[in-house]
């Protein structure tokens, strides 16, 4: 899923022009903020902990493709709305523009596998179909809620990139949050380009009171 300049003469983007021509074609994205602060200066994000969430337009094209257009300042302005319009239509529709996919583990490698290896059993990994810039969906509505009905427990969550997050149950292990920061920052030192890193952080989902915060 490419990022599409406005101004391409390529692609018809007259629906670009006014807010009901994207209103049901918005999403965003998450990356970490830390980083990215030039990027997001004249971007109308939302903050979430060290994570910005990033409006974008979705662009579906013959001849591109997937694409998707960042939302900036500037376009609340063309479209007359306001910053709060913009975000109140996002929580509402992001999950239909884009929607979520989730994969247990043991799905995405295999039973005899997962069954070797006791950490990552219960893990499901949570993108959008597209699986691009897919991480954001840990975000919608009821998704945390409904994994953790699912355990019965507090969740921990793991920002796999920028396209993905692992989502577990927590089971209580000493120094649990410890050992799996410690995972995160390997993998995201080893394997992760720039461009894919979300977050050295790892978050908890406090199930009673409906809570996703960073895990201190």
């Amino acid at each position: 899923m490419r990022n599409i300049i406005v101004n391409n003469g390529n692609i018809d983007l007259s629906f670009f022009g006014s807010f009901d021509g994207v209103e049901d074609k918005l999403s965003f994205k998450l990356i970490g903020i830390k980083d990215n602060l030039e990027y997001l200066e004249d971007i109308p994000y939302r903050k979430f902990e060290d994570l910005a969430m990033v409006p974008i337009c979705m662009v579906r094209n013959a001849e591109i493709g997937e694409g998707h257009i960042t939302i900036k300042n500037s376009h609340l302005d063309l479209w007359g709305i306001t910053y709060d319009r913009l975000w109140e239509n996002l929580i509402e529709n992001a999950a239909k523009i884009s929607r979520i996919k989730l994969v247990s583990m043991s799905d995405f490698l295999g039973e005899e596998y997962i069954n070797n290896s006791g950490f990552l059993q219960n893990i499901i990994i949570v993108s959008n179909k597209e699986q691009n810039y897919g991480a954001g969906a840990i975000l919608y509505p009821g998704v945390l809620e409904k994994i953790s009905d699912k355990y019965g427990k507090n969740l921990y969550v793991l920002p796999a990139s920028v396209h993905e997050v692992l989502v577990l149950p927590e089971r209580g292990d000493e120094n649990e949050a410890e050992m799996l920061e410690s995972i995160v920052r390997q993998v995201n030192a080893g394997v992760l380009t720039r461009e894919e890193f979300l977050s050295d952080k790892i978050y908890y989902y406090e199930k009673s009171v409906g809570n996703l915060a960073v895990c201190e």
